[in-house]
């Protein structure tokens, strides 16, 4: 029968040998994955991917037209995926890289219009078929846990405040805070159904503040008690400087940033002319946790010092407003309810106002000398944690108007609505 060693006799304990043959078929098997499997290229750095697809269905409306378009990529969060990875280099140093492709396809909430007639030279932006991919971001970085983390390639720049989403419900991936990036390249349209005219709804409402991404070194602090400073340097002499604060107190979340932004920039399209401008913005956020109602704002403004050479282009202005709740009321993930307001002006006055896109009503064309659109709108999203998805629906309504050469344009208001999900991987 065998000696017994602790209870199992050695012919038993032959059975669980991993001597012999058992290691070359093992061997062998590893080897055969090795050939078949997408491997890195060394294993002192680490090597992540992850991304996201972000797709909705959008409707929008004016007084002349209305229209549907399913599939439209989410510009509020965009289509896109990640390679990412670091090494340790001492036990306080690290280093580290990160490459994010976006997905350009011809169908993005941020391009698409009103004109449906293919050929038709306005409606290059909505045709269908193969699209193409960005690199949006591509850098190395060296991190110190104590002096904080140097960047340098592509990066998202520091920079004026955007609001700070501390709702816990995803509310700015149906609702971000620039709101030229669902329906800015609808053309505004005169009131009551007459002509569209080439002027866009992103040109009233195109402040972007701390979202640019450009080549250049970045600079992040270590957290100071929840205070984090950041800085940048990069291309045409671009620079700015942000700080970002957030902390709890007597059950309320807070968060807040501020930044200001410098462009120095050199265009040379035909004749080269410098465009001098300076941007600042301001956020604040509060959430009381037990009850997950949350308010959240900013407010910015763009000072052009010289706008292709010519000085005197007045300020543009903007301010909006959130609020809302956001609960795990249903057990799949938190749910969040909001509400929004908010403003822009100036953005495009001084500059040219376009002829009409299409028949042959009054033009448009001239100086526009004071322009504004206020906005508002309602929407929810839910939250789908096992599947690292959220659901949304959200509807704005905007009221556009301009003045051109003194003389009031009355505009038609233009309506979207947007339904969709993202899900990350």
């Amino acid at each position: 029968a065998g000696l017994l060693v602790g209870g199992m006799s050695m012919g038993t304990a032959k059975a669980a040998d991993l001597g012999g043959d058992c290691c070359a078929d093992l061997e062998e098997r590893v080897a055969d994955l090795e050939a078949t499997t997408v491997r890195k290229g060394n294993r002192k750095v680490s090597l992540t991917l992850s991304g996201q697809i972000d797709k909705q269905i959008m409707y929008m409306s004016d007084d002349r037209s209305s229209r549907t378009i399913a599939g439209v990529d989410n510009i509020n969060s965009s289509t896109r995926f990640l390679f990412s990875g670091n090494a340790k280099i001492t036990s306080s140093v690290t280093a580290g890289f990160e490459m994010m492709m976006e997905w350009s396809g011809s169908s993005r909430s941020d391009k698409i219009n009103q004109v449906t007639t293919l050929g038709d030279n306005w409606n290059l932006t909505n045709s269908s078929g193969d699209g193409s991919l960005s690199v949006r971001t591509a850098n190395w970085w060296l991190e110190d846990k104590a002096l904080g983390r140097v960047t340098v390639g592509r990066v998202n720049i520091q920079g004026p405040a955007s609001i700070i989403d501390i709702s816990g419900g995803d509310v700015q991936l149906v609702a971000w805070s620039n709101p030229s990036l669902q329906g800015g390249g609808l053309y505004l349209a005169a009131d009551g159904g007459g002509n569209f005219y080439s002027n866009t709804l992103g040109n009233l409402a195109p402040y972007c503040y701390g979202c640019s991404r450009e080549e250049g070194i970045r600079y992040d602090s270590a957290s100071i008690g929840g205070l984090l400073l950041g800085a940048y340097w990069g291309e045409q002499d671009r620079f700015s400087v942000q700080a970002r604060y957030a902390g709890e107190f007597a059950g309320f979340q807070i968060a807040a940033g501020a930044g200001y932004q410098h462009d120095n920039n050199l265009a040379t399209t035909g004749v080269s002319k410098r465009t001098d401008v300076e941007q600042q913005a301001y956020a604040l956020s509060v959430k009381h946790i037990a009850t997950g109602i949350f308010v959240q704002a900013n407010t910015g403004k763009t000072n052009w010092k010289l706008l292709n050479n010519v000085s005197g282009k007045s300020d543009g202005t903007m301010w909006q407003v959130q609020g809302g709740i956001a609960k795990n009321w249903f057990g799949p993930g938190v749910t969040a309810l909001y509400g929004e307001y908010g403003r822009a002006e100036g953005y495009a006055s001084d500059t040219a106002a376009a002829d009409p896109v299409t028949g042959v009503a009054t033009s448009l064309g001239g100086t526009i000398t004071s322009d504004s659109v206020d906005y508002y709108g309602l929407g929810v999203t839910q939250k789908i944690d096992a599947a690292a998805m959220t659901l949304y629906l959200g509807w704005r309504h905007f009221d556009p108007k301009i003045s051109v050469n003194g003389v009031d344009r009355p505009l038609s208001e233009i309506d979207t609505v947007i339904g969709g999900a993202r899900i990350q991987f």
